[in-house]
């Protein structure tokens, strides 16, 4: 175990400064965005609540960053597998005393869960800092005063915790995909993703239009909206929480913690059936094929 953290460790210090830039730059930007420029709100002169402008911001500024944070693992994560060997310093981590299973699984546990992690932690940080200046600059001081802060901790606590765990549920469901783009670069180096998602793409067209064969494309579909189900909160469960047309505020966090709820308790029963146990049989071939190259001299 101690010689797993360490692994974890050398991950985040090769890693961090990256991902710590991807969650500050954004919020360097839309702080003084949100400070000096001209935010519409509303219609006909009527201005929503100051919870409701507050809640709009944070959700809308951790909606984009989480945009950023999964691009920006699937952009890295096919380069991680073949990282030792491109600057050769594969042979001083193969003489040290771990195994080749620790040093791949500390690579996919810290860059592809971990550190993400940490920067939609800051995000959310900031999503705060820019929901609470753009109360300010619609509704002035008198905003921040009339606001329940109870309600928006609240709100905002239970936001970010499902958003968080969907970030690791929904890269569960992604992990065939993003494990086989390791594995594919680890053995195929700068060609793998693009030979793998060609014979994806292409595959799945010849057996659809050719074949008639359609359920490999079905298949995929079916996939990605299990994974948009476990990422996004909207995705399923109670489909008609309407913020503006909540009426007490103690209404308001019994919808609210009431459609959380009810929707975390299905992303989480989504994950006893038959297709997610295939998902991580697929994710554990991949894995073990990375495994199988690092291995290999």
């Amino acid at each position: 175990m101690q010689t797993f953290k360490t692994l974890l460790l050398r991950e985040w210090m090769q890693h961090r400064f990256g991902w710590l830039l991807l969650a500050g730059i954004p919020m360097a930007i839309m702080l003084p965005l949100l400070s000096v420029g001209s935010i519409q709100v509303g219609e006909n002169g009527h201005l929503p609540p100051p919870l409701v402008i507050a809640v709009t911001f944070a959700a809308g500024y951790l909606a984009f960053l989480m945009v950023l944070i999964g691009g920006s693992v699937a952009i890295q994560a096919p380069g991680l597998a073949r990282r030792d060997r491109q600057d050769r310093s594969i042979e001083f981590w193969l003489s040290l005393p771990t195994s080749h299973s620790a040093s791949v699984g500390a690579t996919v546990l810290m860059n592809v869960w971990l550190l993400p992690l940490v920067a939609f932690g800051i995000s959310a940080v900031g999503a705060v800092i820019c929901a609470l200046i753009a109360v300010l600059r619609v509704h002035g001081a008198d905003g921040l005063l009339q606001m329940s802060w109870g309600t928006l901790a609240s709100l905002l606590l239970m936001g970010v915790a499902r958003l968080g765990l969907g970030m690791v549920l929904g890269t569960l469901w992604l992990s065939p995909f993003i494990l086989a783009a390791m594995a594919l670069s680890a053995w195929l180096k700068r060609w793998g993703v693009a030979v793998g998602a060609g014979v994806l793409l292409i595959g799945s067209q010849v057996l659809d239009k050719v074949y008639h064969q359609p359920w490999l494309i079905e298949q995929l579909a079916q996939q990605m909206e299990h994974a948009g189900w476990a990422l996004l909160p909207t995705m399923q469960g109670r489909q008609d929480f309407d913020l503006d047309k909540s009426g007490s505020v103690s209404q308001l966090l019994g919808d609210m913690g009431h459609w959380i709820a009810q929707d975390t308790l299905l992303a989480l029963g989504d994950l006893a059936t038959p297709r997610f146990l295939v998902t991580l049989v697929l994710a554990a071939s991949f894995f073990g094929l990375m495994v199988l190259r690092r291995a290999r001299p």
